[in-house]
């Protein structure tokens, strides 16, 4: 991971900032924090069927990706103020996912729910962010800028031009944490829980082009334009183009699940030609030098 970092993330080389950054200590509760988040996620436990699923696999895709910020952080070399605001935002980055489940029954966004910006207008609009960080008042106005600008922009298409190097960098630890999860949760989950139709249904189907515009780019999927069943599955496929260095790419490929995602047998001979171009186009970015 300490390759991956480096090749993405910029570290400024100001003595007096990195001297700033030894004598901050961190001031957060983790096990309240966390106890705190639990209660929450319980309220979700009285579910059933492929929402229980759903709201479970939630869970387990947080703390994965809470992980994976903390990891990142601290290979980063953050202090552990910062490496602590990571974590946090990886505990907080799908908060409004429950409710989604809930409610729709599915995990697509549109223009009337993002989860990404319900989430960030629950916790730090209506403020129950309060509720989860103890002391959340000493923080400074910054730094709530910062929690609220990651967990507002962690599923963007693109993040916009106007964060400071501060909120870009904690987006950009979230974006890659979150990432590199959503490829287990969705072969662990299986595609019903995901998805909410099944492999077959998603076989059947054809693969829209704006979806597959994306793959001859290497770029991210733009979420709006999946229209098919298969756009779906390919859009999360995609999420590999956002891997940005070798060291990323390679992580992602010893995991496995992106393989396994990979592996799909079109029904028809058509979908089928062209769903083979797209693999080869996200196959050779994966190995690329």
């Amino acid at each position: 991971m300490n390759q991956l970092v480096r090749e993405i993330f910029h570290l400024f080389d100001d003595p007096d900032l990195k001297r700033e950054n030894e004598r901050m200590k961190t001031f957060f509760d983790r096990k309240t924090i966390e106890s705190r988040c639990e209660e929450f996620f319980a309220l979700y436990g009285v579910t059933r069927g492929r929402i229980h699923d759903m709201c479970q696999a939630k869970v387990t895709h947080t703390r994965a990706v809470a992980a994976n910020c903390l990891e990142i952080a601290e290979n980063l070399g953050l202090n552990e103020y910062d490496c602590d605001l990571a974590w946090i935002i990886g505990e907080l980055h799908d908060f409004s996912r429950f409710g989604q489940a809930v409610v729709t029954k599915t995990y697509r966004d549109s223009d009337l729910f993002n989860h990404a910006k319900l989430g960030a207008r629950i916790l730090f609009v209506h403020r129950m962010v309060e509720d989860i960080i103890p002391n959340f008042d000493r923080l400074s106005a910054e730094d709530q800028r910062v929690l609220e600008k990651a967990v507002y922009h962690h599923s963007d298409y693109r993040l916009p031009d106007n964060l400071t190097e501060r909120e870009r960098m904690f987006c950009k630890i979230i974006r890659e944490a979150d990432q590199l999860d959503i490829f287990r949760t969705i072969v662990e989950s299986g595609w019903e829980t995901i998805y909410g139709c099944s492999r077959e249904e998603i076989l059947a189907s054809e693969i829209s082009d704006g979806i597959a515009e994306a793959f001859f780019r290497h770029q991210l999927a733009d979420y709006a334009k999946r229209v098919k069943p298969a756009d779906f599955h390919l859009a999360h496929i995609a999420l590999c183009f956002g891997l940005e260095s070798k060291a990323a790419r390679k992580r992602a490929l010893e995991q496995g699940y992106l393989q396994q995602m990979m592996e799909l047998t079109f029904s028809r001979p058509e979908v089928q030609e062209k769903y083979i171009r797209l693999k080869a186009e996200a196959e050779n970015f994966l190995t690329e030098e």
